[in-house]
């Protein structure tokens, strides 16, 4: 059963959307789409574990994507897939990379060899034991039966190349993904002693996805992009030209023409996800690049957005 669905992450979206809003040339972009091209790398992989999990037993298995949990200690972490079942929990990292990979003992390390190139990455094995701990940590301070915990590491791409050093303690928890299922039965065969009912998971699921907190960064802190350097007007939804001219209650593109009542819209979710929900009279008319105050207020009056504050220091939410 799917608890918590596999979803777009927050942050990949703010980073396309910072894309959008700066200049082509602008020295932080290079950076900007290498941290976006690894997390949509990641993302990928998970959509591909989602279809190899879509063939277990909805009745046995209550699956939480992506879910990110906030310790006693105030540290988040956040699992690629939890797994619950009555017997055991399962935390499944997923990793989608090319070429091929070591999993070397003495220094611990993890290595990944493309065209000839060595490059170290975190060992996912220390990984997976750091999030078996705290998901312990998590399920004590949240008073839940204490069950067995397992782990794996999952590879999505079938064409990637696993090596391990013989001495390696944990390699048999290191597979494709697409092996998970005959990985998942031997599980069941090695365990058989139910700790959960069906109704308790459930509510154990239920209580976990309430306590699920969504990463959500401040990404022009994160990269020092200073507010006026973003790109403001409203964006083509045809060609993606910036901005677009507002006339006669539409919004009209001087490039190809395009013609939309209500770009406003994705342009003002793209406000969001730079600056947050709240925003003014002022701020929307800047970012729209709208002259007319009234325009500003229809526009603010069709999108029934919630506000507080006096009438001349009115702060609107955005949805």
């Amino acid at each position: 059963m799917i608890i918590k669905p596999l979803e777009k992450p927050l942050t990949i979206s703010k980073l396309e959307t910072l894309l959008r809003r700066i200049d082509k040339n602008h020295p932080k972009r290079p950076q900007i789409e290498q941290d976006l091209a690894k997390r949509l790398a990641g993302y990928k992989g998970e959509q591909s574990m989602e279809y190899h999990l879509s063939f277990l037993d909805e009745r046995k298995y209550y699956i939480l994507h992506a879910l990110r949990l906030q310790s006693s200690s105030n540290y988040c972490f956040q699992m690629d897939v939890l797994i619950l079942t009555s017997t055991y929990f399962l935390i499944i990292e997923i990793k989608n990379i090319i070429g091929q990979v070591t999993f070397e003992n003495h220094f611990a390390q993890f290595i990944r060899t493309l065209n000839g190139i060595e490059e170290g990455f975190y060992n996912p094995l220390d990984q997976v034991k750091k999030q078996n701990l705290r998901l312990y940590s998590f399920i004590e301070s949240q008073k839940i039966k204490r069950p067995p915990i397992k782990s794996l590491v999952c590879f999505t791409n079938p064409q990637t190349i696993i090596r391990s050093d013989s001495r390696v303690k944990d390699s048999q928890s290191v597979l494709h993904a697409h092996n998970i299922f005959s990985k998942l039965e031997d599980f069941e065969h090695q365990t058989d002693t139910s700790i959960f009912t069906e109704n308790e998971l459930l509510k154990i699921s239920r209580k976990l996805l309430k306590k699920h907190c969504e990463e959500d960064i401040n990404i022009l802190h994160r990269y020092g992009i200073r507010p006026e350097e973003i790109i403001k007007g409203v964006a083509c939804p045809s060609c993606s030209y910036i901005p677009m001219n507002r006339k006669s209650g539409s919004w009209l593109c001087k490039v190809c023409n395009f013609k939309s009542k209500d770009g406003h819209i994705s342009t003002l979710e793209d406000y969001r996800l730079l600056f947050g929900t709240n925003i003014t009279h002022l701020e929307l008319k800047e970012f729209l690049g709208l002259d007319s105050d009234s325009t500003t207020s229809k526009i603010i009056y069709s999108l029934g957005l919630k506000h507080c504050g006096s009438k001349y220091r009115r702060i609107y939410k955005l949805k």
